[in-house]
Order: C-alpha cells, then sequence, then structure tokens
C-alpha cells in the first residue's frame, strides 16, 4: 500500500485541505493512503484549537484522510523547526512513501535548494550573528539566504513556504525515503480573508467565533462542517479565547524568571522578558503584547507562554509515540500492516499508556493539557475530564471517496 504523508493542523478540516488531498490521490491514485499527522489541542501559533484533536480528526477523515495521528504537544507548540521534525518522525514511523504540503511557491527545485542550504554550518553561524544585530531569527536566516541565493530566499517569508522547506530539510536529516510532493495553496493566502468556496482556517475560526456558523459551512466539506456543527451544538467548540485567560494568567503569576528559563526557545534573557509580562499582565494576549518586541516574534511568545501554563520544558530528542485519532477502512489497514517497534508506539489505548514508563512522562502533561483545554469548553460541567485517558480512536466506516 502506497502511503503518504502530510502535516496538518485542521483547525479546521476547510476545502483547501480536500483540495490537497485530491491533489495527492489524482497525481498517486485513487488507491493511496493519506495519512496526517495533526496537532493535538493546542496549535503552532501558540493557542488552544478550535475543537479538541479527536473531533479535529473526524472531521479530517470525513472529509478525505484516511488515517489521523497525534502530534503531540511538544512538537505542536514547537517552532517551526520542532514542528517539522516532530511530525516527520511519525510519518517517517508509519512507512510514508511520500510527503505532501502545500506551498505558495511549488518549485521543488527552489524549495529542496534552500533546504539544504539552511542546514549549512555557515549559514547557521551567519544567522547567529546576523540575530545578534537585533533582527528575528527568521529576518536573520532570511537576510543570511539572500548574501547567497539573492531573490529567491525570500520564498521562506511565506508561511506555507517556511514548513515546506522545514519538512524537506527534516526528511534528509532523519533519514527517511519519502518523495515529496508539493501542492500549490489555492484560494485565500494563510491568515488572509475567502475567495471563492476556500478561505483561510483563521477567517473560518473568525466566523465562528463571531457567531457566525452558517457562513463558515461555505468554506468546508459538508461531511466535516456537520461534526463542528454538532460539536457547536454539543458546547465543544472553543468559541472564545479568552475562556482560558484566567487559569493561564494564574499559573503564569506563579512562575519564577528561573521557571520561565527552562522553557523551550528561551534564550538570551527571554525569560525576564516573559515573567515581568506575566506580572503586570491581566490577559494571555496583554502578557504576550508585553513579552514581545522586534526581535521577538509574536508566535514564538505565545508559544512558551502556553508551555509554561501546560509545564512543558526544554528537552532534546523526538517523539516516541502518536496517537491513533481517527481512519477509515483503508487507514485501519495501513495501521495493521506496521510493524511493532522497541523505540515507538501508536497508541490506540492510552489507559495502557500508565504501563508504558518509555511514553508516560510524555503523556502525563499531554493529559492534563486536555483537561485544562476541556475546562475552558462551554460544555465543561458536564465533561469527563479524564477524556485524554479514556478516548480511544474513531473508526468511521464506509465513507464514499469523492
Amino acid at each position: 500500500m502506497k502511503i503518504c504523508g502530510i502535516v496538518a493542523e485542521y483547525n479546521p478540516f476547510h476545502n483547501g485541505h480536500k483540495h490537497q488531498i485530491e491533489a495527492v490521490r489524482r497525481k498517486l491514485g485513487d488507491d493511496v493512503c493519506v495519512v496526517a499527522c495533526m496537532s493535538g489541542d493546542y496549535v503552532q501559533r501558540g493557542e488552544a484549537a478550535l475543537m479538541n484533536k479527536s473531533l479535529r480528526a473526524e472531521a479530517a477523515v470525513r472529509g478525505g484522510a484516511d488515517l489521523v495521528l497525534s502530534l503531540p504537544l511538544r512538537y505542536s507548540l514547537s517552532s517551526a523547526q520542532g514542528f517539522a521534525d516532530g511530525a516527520i518522525k511519525i510519518l517517517g514511523m508509519v512507512g510514508a512513501d511520500y510527503l505532501a504540503f502545500g506551498a505558495e511557491d511549488d518549485d521543488m527545485d527552489v524549495l529542496s535548494a534552500i533546504a539544504v542550504l539552511i542546514a549549512e554550518r555557515d549559514v547557521v553561524a551567519g544567522t547567529i550573528k546576523n540575530m545578534e544585530g537585533g533582527l528575528s531569527f527568521a529576518l536573520a536566516r532570511e537576510r543570511e539566504l539572500y548574501n547567497r541565493i539573492k531573490e529567491k530566499a525570500s520564498i521562506i517569508s511565506k508561511p506555507n513556504n517556511l514548513l515546506a522547506v522545514e519538512y524537506l530539510r527534516s526528511v534528509k536529516e532523519q533519514g527517511f525515503d519519502m518523495e515529496p510532493i508539493a501542492v500549490k495553496r489555492v484560494g485565500a493566502a494563510h491568515d488572509g480573508g475567502a475567495e471563492g468556496d476556500i478561505a483561510s482556517a483563521s477567517h473560518i475560526r473568525e466566523l465562528i467565533r463571531g457567531g457566525k456558523l452558517s457562513e463558515a459551512a461555505r468554506y468546508m466539506p459538508p461531511e466535516s462542517f456537520k461534526v463542528l456543527k454538532e460539536a457547536h451544538g454539543k458546547g465543544l467548540v472553543l468559541d472564545e479565547l479568552s475562556r482560558l485567560d484566567c487559569a493561564v494568567t494564574a499559573v503564569l503569576s506563579r512562575l519564577t524568571a528561573d521557571d520561565m528559563s527552562r522553557l523551550p526557545d528561551a534564550s538570551e534573557g527571554l525569560e525576564n522578558r516573559l515573567f515581568d509580562a506575566a506580572q503586570r499582565g491581566r490577559s494571555f494576549d496583554e502578557i504576550a503584547m508585553a513579552a514581545k518586541t522586534k526581535r521577538y516574534a509574536l508566535s514564538r511568545i505565545r508559544r512558551m507562554l502556553f508551555c509554561a501554563f501546560l509545564g512543558i520544558e526544554k528537552k532534546p530528542g523526538l517523539p516516541n509515540y502518536t496517537r491513533v485519532l481517527a481512519f477509515n477502512e483503508r487507514g485501519r489497514q495501513a495501521l495493521s500492516s506496521l510493524p511493532e517497534y522497541e523505540d515507538f508506539a501508536f497508541v490506540t489505548k492510552p489507559a495502557a499508556v500508565k504501563h508504558m514508563p518509555q511514553i508516560l512522562p510524555e503523556f502525563e502533561p499531554e493529559a492534563a493539557a486536555a483537561a485544562a483545554y476541556d475546562r475552558a469548553l462551554p460544555s465543561y460541567l458536564t465533561l469527563d475530564m479524564s477524556r485524554e485517558w479514556r478516548q480511544g480512536p474513531i473508526y468511521i466506516k464506509n465513507i464514499q471517496k469523492t
């Protein structure tokens, strides 16, 4: 069975995601198994997701994916490099033959060349030197690349291109044999509005959180929108990000600068800025904006603050497990054909993790983070806060492929 991996957040799954999967099937055939590695209850931009990971995974399978696996919390709340490294490790363990990704520019030669360049020692050194002049990491690296490839360096200023380059770098560094497939992004830009029946995920979230659920339907596959609508009716959609504010600010205000220094990406005294901001800020956004500078991007600050709230500290290494979130029959067959690894687990029975000491230290913070997420939902009083220990994979039968 041919397997094509996709790294995703599906926050929420929309028509652009469906277009990407359809493009993969046109290229590789209808029998290809599309496996998505998806971030969990918190996402890479540094915020809580619209729906929990199981619901988003169900919407993805109903929208065209065959199997959805979770990207553990630490990597979901990581920089582009860490996000890519974690997801590529998981897709490599599932045996992906191909890696598909969206990109604003689908020139594979240029993307691949940049992926090689950014890992070169002198480019890394030049980037660090540029940062000493006060530039953010992204601008410092782009300037260093400009010295080598001129205008082509600007390709990584676009968010999907940046992730594409990091995926390609990670595949090479980890030694996996995945053929890359760049799918040119269509419709609205990342974090943009809408164009035709395709809108950015951020625009769809704004509609939903603005009370315009019915308008969001235009931009989502009907079967995926149905999952969202039913979840909304049950109070399982995080309709206001500020619902987390009291819990987040209470935790952050108790942390010391030393605590902040142990966070992923903490360096160069940034922990002191976070500590000072946490003492003064009255909301998550206020704290994040107070800590932000020209050098430290807001997304980096937001990720670090969520890591502080959820107890995620610096730790080297790659994932040693993934949760199986949802699948159809083809995805089930792909799972059943996987070998058993000594150092990596595909978790289908989360309660069993209590007897897996190699996984438990990473799984416990994830379970606590899921409970914190659930407490922010409109229906929290009716929820079982042990979801992470009880929720098994969602098996969706008899889906009609289109």
